[in-house]
């Protein structure tokens, strides 16, 4: 959602070509979809990568002969027969085009696959180890090779196999998808199908610039095909393979040691620059750290654009950026820092004119966000590093930038209250307690909630006194976004709030942990409490539901630990109560109770 907002910036005053990577959109949208949102961008020339898109120049890769040549492979020298497909659901064609490749290679093997050999893992790790799981415990390992649509879910079926006492490759050969960087660590070894990611981008940029140049439209097609590697993870030895896009590519030997060392140094880096931003502070002190990190980080020139006000930004609209803007800060490595505060409006360019100069190539722009809100947007040249690295790099830098905005607007609302006649010590109160409540429900938030729960649970435990530590996660909210929208799902949230409020007494502590999680402390209870608080809460949510204020279903599932003078560690209590809620969850999914609409 934080990331949609940049293509409000699409058009040919800012971008001369356009390279979408139409597969990997299609992981959340489905391709027409994508189809659709490319047909009503701006006029300017568009390459697709990884789908076919008509009409337009697109790259492509064809798995089919080297997942065919694969499952080939692991039937003739590995003498497996007896297949488990983990594949994604129908929504996914990437998914789709895997398997029809796979079911052609078994078939020119002589093979079928059964069909309670088809599990679904959408993609995602835990839902692979989940069905993986299941398939396992509901009968007897018939199965000797998995072939999974893409890296992550074989890693995860890897790791549930191991964990289930079933070898890899001596019980089970496992064949994967993408050839992600951590597939040849030798912890892994996966052997796996290449996508040539480098060279499909290579060919993308070599279409868009020679299109650009001739300045005329052209649906060009340009098919990569995918290559087979084979390692430890169906019984072979690991292929000398490495590619263009590998670092210390000349060294192949020492090739893990090196990217260790350098991972390593990435989060020293990181460190170091939290160590450097333990303490918030007002925006216009906040610049000489940016400075620091621009400097540690390889960043050789940056901007960061602000908006007048924060821009109220859902999942499900389009993102309208505002007319007023100012470019606060501006970073060269040979030149400093510069303050320019030069207001301008977003809509004619994404930076002040007198500032197009300083934008080169790769720049990589990043939206200044935190929950559903905008402040603006950074535009930087990264260095040397990956950029996963420079993503969780920004993302601390966002939270520095939002907590100096928010401290600046405190400092001047301090000044406001001042000459007001208002005390400091009213307006240090009321900002202490404004950082410790969540904005939405007006209950504790995470901080607010730590605070005051070690602190009664400690007191109450030096008495050898004991009670309850609960911890609830409401029952598909994900869902409720989706279907109804964000607005519903606050409404949802503010509404179990409301509901635990009344429920529990003044002196229990309450708070949201963030999201749909919630926390009670409840001194003096025990477990044998607990079930009349589980069924006063589902009352309650009954109650509510029977009103038909709103089209969802409120529901949430609750577990919980009783702390002790033995027992009055926070975290473990909570991660204990986690447990037990988990156990609920899991109870009411195979029950079929939880619901999410009317």
């Amino acid at each position: 959602m934080t990331f949609n907002s940049i293509s409000s910036f699409i058009n040919p005053s800012n971008i001369d070509v356009l390279i979408v990577s139409t597969a990997t959109l299609c992981n959340n949208f489905k391709l027409e979809e994508v189809i659709e949102e490319i047909k009503n961008l701006p006029e300017m020339v568009k390459v697709s990568l990884g789908c076919d898109v008509p009409g337009l120049p697109s790259v492509i890769v064809s798995p089919e002969k080297a997942i065919i040549e694969a499952v080939k492979h692991i039937y003739k020298e590995h003498g497996r027969k007896k297949f488990l497909l983990m594949r994604a659901n129908t929504n996914f064609f990437e998914s789709n085009d895997r398997e029809a490749a796979f079911r052609k290679g078994l078939a020119e093997c002589g093979l079928e696959i059964a069909e309670e050999n088809v599990l679904d893992g959408n993609f995602i790790s835990e839902h692979a180890t989940e069905a993986l799981t299941k398939r396992i415990k509901n009968g007897k390992r018939d199965f000797d090779a998995i072939f999974c649509v893409n890296d992550n879910m074989a890693l995860a079926c890897m790791s549930c196999l191991e964990a289930n006492g079933i070898r890899v490759p001596r019980d089970v050969s496992v064949l994967g998808f993408d050839n992600v960087d951590i597939a040849d660590e030798q912890h892994f070894n996966i052997t796996t199908v290449d996508q040539q990611i480098g060279q499909q981008a290579y060919e993308s940029a070599k279409i868009a610039c020679k299109l650009f140049d001739q300045r005329k439209k052209s649906a060009i097609r340009k098919i990569i095909s995918a290559v087979p590697i084979y390692r430890k993870s169906c019984g072979c030895k690991s292929q000398d393979f490495f590619h263009e896009r590998l670092l210390f590519k000349n060294d192949k030997e020492n090739f893990s040691q090196k990217v260790n060392a350098r991972a390593s140094y990435q989060l020293y880096l990181l460190h170091a620059f939290l160590v450097e931003t333990q303490e918030a502070v007002p925006l216009e002190k906040l610049y000489n750290r940016l400075v620091y990190c621009f400097s540690l980080f390889d960043i050789t020139n940056a901007m960061l654009v602000l908006y007048d006000k924060p821009v109220y930004y859902a999942k499900d609209n389009i993102f309208m950026y505002p007319d007023n803007a100012v470019l606060k800060m501006a970073y060269k490595k040979d030149e400093g820092i510069a303050l320019p505060e030069i207001a301008f409006n977003p809509h004619d360019s994404m930076v002040p004119a007198e500032y197009l100069k300083s934008l080169d190539l790769t720049q990589v722009m990043f939206p200044v966000f935190a929950e559903d809100y905008q402040y603006g947007y950074f535009i930087m040249k990264i260095g040397q590093y990956e950029k996963i690295f420079y993503q969780t790099m920004f993302e601390l830098i966002t939270k520095e930038i939002v907590s100096s905005i928010q401290i600046s607007q405190a400092e001047k609302e301090k000044v406001n209250l001042e000459t007001r006649n208002i005390s400091l010590a009213e307006y240090s109160e009321k900002l202490h307690t404004l950082s410790l409540t969540d904005e939405l429900t007006q209950i504790l938030n995470r901080r607010g909630f730590y605070e005051a729960a070690e602190h009664t649970i400690n007191n109450y435990a030096s008495f050898a006194k004991h009670g309850l530590v609960i911890y609830g996660d409401m029952d598909g909210l994900k869902r409720i976004n989706d279907t109804f929208g964000h607005e519903a799902g606050d409404r949802a949230i503010k509404a179990e709030a409301d509901i635990l409020k009344k429920l529990f007494r003044s002196t229990d502590i309450i708070g949201r942990l963030g999201g749909d999680e919630f926390a009670i402390v409840a001194p003096d209870m025990t477990i044998s409490d607990f079930e009349r608080i589980r069924n006063n809460l589902a009352q309650k949510c009954a109650e509510y539901n029977a009103k038909e204020i709103d089209p969802f279903v409120l529901s949430i599932s609750v577990g919980c630990a009783e702390f002790s003078k033995e027992q009055s560690d926070l975290d473990a209590l909570l991660n204990e109560a986690d447990q037990r809620l988990y156990e609920e969850k899991r109870m009411k999914i195979q029950l079929g109770i939880i619901k999410n609409s009317r």
